[in-house]
């Protein structure tokens, strides 16, 4: 019986074969504050918990699905935090994981996004929202 890879690893593989830059993830809010602001883009928050199964589920639909990739890649600041772990305003009420907020530099929140949602368009369609929201 072979051993499974581990979840990072399986991500790491899916980044590099969907893109010649892999994904840059943060883990610290105040940090990637300060990226946004420096870089000017917003926010890709995803609040997760380590046993959600719907989480690991949301991860792997941001990996797999090129253009979502590619528009976090371009467009985004991304950060993922664990609700229970990881120090982050409280301003950000997490009521079910996954949980996503998407943010301007200066952490005004544009929409949040509660679940895992199966639509690839529904995620693209946020992230037009925030387009249009920062012209």
């Amino acid at each position: 019986m072979s051993i499974p890879k581990t979840f990072l690893a399986i991500l790491l593989s899916i980044s590099i074969a969907n893109s010649s830059t892999p994904l840059n993830i943060n883990n610290d809010y105040n940090k990637t504050i300060e990226i946004a602001k420096k870089e000017n883009k917003p926010i890709f928050i995803l609040f997760t918990k380590s046993e959600c199964p719907w989480c690991k589920k949301l991860k792997s639909k941001l990996f797999s699905t090129e253009e979502i990739y590619k528009r976090l890649q371009d467009e985004y600041i991304v950060l993922f935090l664990d609700k229970e772990k990881d120090k982050y305003p409280q301003k950000y009420k997490i009521q079910a994981v996954p949980t996503v907020f998407l943010i301007s530099p200066t952490e005004e929140i544009y929409t949040q996004i509660i679940g895992y949602h199966k639509k690839d368009r529904d995620y693209l369609k946020w992230f037009n929202y925030v387009k249009i929201e920062r012209e």
